[in-house]
C-alpha cells in the first residue's frame, strides 16, 4: 500500500510536497511474529515498550514477553486525555527508561495516547491496532479531549504498522461497526473539503482526497454486498480502509481530509457541554452525526445558501459561546479566534461575503447532489448492527438538542464547513 503512495511525496498534482513516514504495512496472519521480528531487527528489543489497556493487555503480554521489555497498561476504555499522557509519561521518567520504540497495541485511545507521549517525549511507535475500530493508526495527529476540550494535536505518525487477522478480526463486531461509521463520516468530510476550497481557496489535494474516495467506496461496497459486515472477510477490508484514510491524513499533514462537519459533532457530545457522558464508540458518534448532518444538508437542496454578511464578532460572542460551552469558553474563543479575541481576520468565516456564495451556489448545490441521502447511511449502518438514532447512544433524542448540537458543533474546530456557514447564519439572525 505505502509503495503508490510514496510516489506522492516525490511530486503530487497538487503542486504540494507530501510527505509519508510510515515505511513498512503489514495486514495478514502472522503479522504478530513479523511485528517482533521488525523490532528485534531495528531497535533495542529489551528497551521497547508495549502500550496497552486493560482489554488489550492479553495481546500486549506475549509481545513483550518475546522481546523481554515492559508493558504499560492504562484502565480498561481509557480516554486520550491529560490524565492518561501524564501517567504514561510519569511512568517512563519515574523508572529512568529510555524508550527505544513504543507499541500502541489497542485501539484508537490508546493509540492516541501513545502517539502523543512519542511526539513529546522523541521516541518512535509502533500501531499494533487490535480492532478495525478508528482511521487514526497511522495518521499524524492525534485527538485529544484536554481539560474537557476536544483538541487536535500534532504528533508522531508511527513507523510501521502491523495488523494481525488473528487479532483485529476477533474483536467484538461493534468495534468494526464503528469502524464503519468512522469512514462513512467521509462522505460530509469529503464534501466540506471541497466547499472550503470552492468557497475560500482552501487548498485541496485531488490526489489525496481520491485516496479518501478510495476507502469510502471500499467500506460502502464492503457493507452493502451480499453478506454484509456477517462476512468472513469484512473486517479486513474495514481495516484495509481505515489505514488508507490515515495514510491521506498523514500525506496531508492535518485531518482535514477525513473529518468535517460530522467529526465536529462528535467532538462535540465528547466535550460533554450540552449532554451527559456517553459510553459510545468515537465512530458510532460519528456516523450517527453523519446521519444528522447530512438531515440538515437535506434540507439546502429544495432552498438557498445564506446571503448574509458573516459578521464574526456577532458569531463568536463570548456571552453566547458561554451558554453552551461553560468554562470551555475561551478555549473555544480561541481555537476559532488564535490571533486574539479582537483578531477576527483569523477566523476561516472571515473572508465570506453574500456574493461568495450566491456567485457557487450552483457549484454547491451539485455537490449537494452527490451526496448519499441520510436514509441511505442510516441502512448501511443498521446493516453492520451500528447506532442510528440518539437514543441507542444514550444522548438526548430532542429537537432542541438537534438544534444545539447543529448550531454549536461547528464551534469545535476553525475549519470551514458548509455547517458552520449554515450555524454563523441562524446565529446572526438572532434565533438561539
Amino acid at each position: 500500500m505505502t509503495e503508490d503512495l510514496k510516489k506522492l511525496t516525490s511530486g503530487c498534482s497538487c503542486g504540494k510536497k507530501h510527505s509519508l513516514s510510515t515505511s513498512d504495512i503489514v495486514v495478514g496472519v502472522g503479522a504478530t511474529q513479523k511485528l517482533i521480528d521488525y523490532i528485534k531487527e531495528r531497535y533495542d528489543a529489551a528497551s521497547a515498550l508495549i502500550v496497552c489497556d486493560a482489554n488489550t493487555e492479553k495481546y500486549a503480554r506475549p509481545i513483550a514477553d518475546a522481546l523481554g521489555c515492559r508493558t504499560f497498561t492504562h484502565v480498561a476504555d481509557a480516554r486520550a486525555n491529560e490524565i492518561e499522557t501524564a501517567r504514561l509519561t510519569s511512568y517512563i521518567k519515574s523508572n529512568s527508561l529510555s524508550v527505544s520504540v513504543a507499541v500502541a497495541c489497542g485501539s484508537g485511545c490508546i493509540h492516541d495516547i501513545t502517539r502523543y507521549c512519542a511526539y513529546e517525549n522523541g521516541f518512535p511507535f509502533i500501531s499494533y491496532p487490535t480492532a478495525a475500530s478508528v482511521d487514526g493508526f497511522v495518521s499524524g495527529v492525534a485527538a485529544m479531549t484536554m481539560h474537557g476540550q476536544k483538541l487536535t494535536y500534532p504528533s508522531a505518525s508511527p513507523d510501521a504498522l502491523f495488523a494481525d487477522d488473528d487479532v483485529y478480526s476477533k474483536a467484538p463486531p461493534r468495534l468494526t461497526a464503528s469502524g464503519v461509521g468512522d469512514i462513512i463520516g467521509k462522505f460530509t468530510a469529503l464534501f466540506d473539503w471541497e466547499i472550503a476550497h470552492l468557497i475560500i481557496g482552501e487548498h485541496l489535494c485531488p490526489e489525496i482526497a481520491l485516496l479518501i474516495r478510495r476507502a469510502i467506496d471500499g467500506v460502502y461496497s464492503a457493507a452493502s454486498e451480499a453478506g454484509g459486515a456477517n462476512s468472513k472477510d469484512f473486517p479486513r477490508r474495514v481495516i484495509d480502509c481505515l489505514i488508507l484514510s490515515g495514510l491521506a491524513m498523514q500525506l496531508m499533514g492535518n485531518s482535514r481530509p477525513a473529518s468535517g462537519a460530522e467529526h465536529h459533532m462528535a467532538h462535540f457530545w465528547e466535550m460533554h457541554v450540552a449532554n451527559p457522558p456517553t459510553d459510545a464508540l468515537h465512530g458510532e458518534k460519528v456516523g450517527l452525526a453523519t446521519i444528522l448532518v447530512l438531515k440538515r444538508l437535506e434540507a439546502l437542496r429544495k432552498s438557498h445558501l445564506p446571503r448574509v454578511d458573516i459578521d464574526v464578532a456577532r458569531v463568536f460572542n463570548k456571552n453566547k459561546v458561554y451558554s453552551v460551552y461553560g468554562e470551555l469558553t475561551d478555549g473555544i474563543i480561541k481555537e476559532n479566534l488564535p490571533g486574539g479575541q479582537n483578531e477576527y481576520t483569523s477566523s476561516v468565516l472571515y473572508n465570506i461575503r453574500p456574493d461568495c456564495l450566491i456567485k457557487n451556489e450552483e457549484r454547491v448545490m451539485g455537490l449537494l447532489a452527490g451526496l448519499p441521502s441520510s436514509g441511505e447511511i442510516t441502512r448501511v449502518l443498521k446493516g453492520c448492527g451500528a447506532p442510528t438514532t440518539l437514543g441507542e447512544i444514550d444522548l438526548p433524542q430532542g429537537d432542541s438538542f438537534k438544534q444545539i448540537s447543529a448550531i454549536y458543533s461547528p464551534y469545535v474546530r476553525n475549519r470551514l464547513t458548509l455547517m458552520k456557514i449554515l450555524s454563523a447564519n441562524i446565529v446572526m439572525h438572532g434565533d438561539v
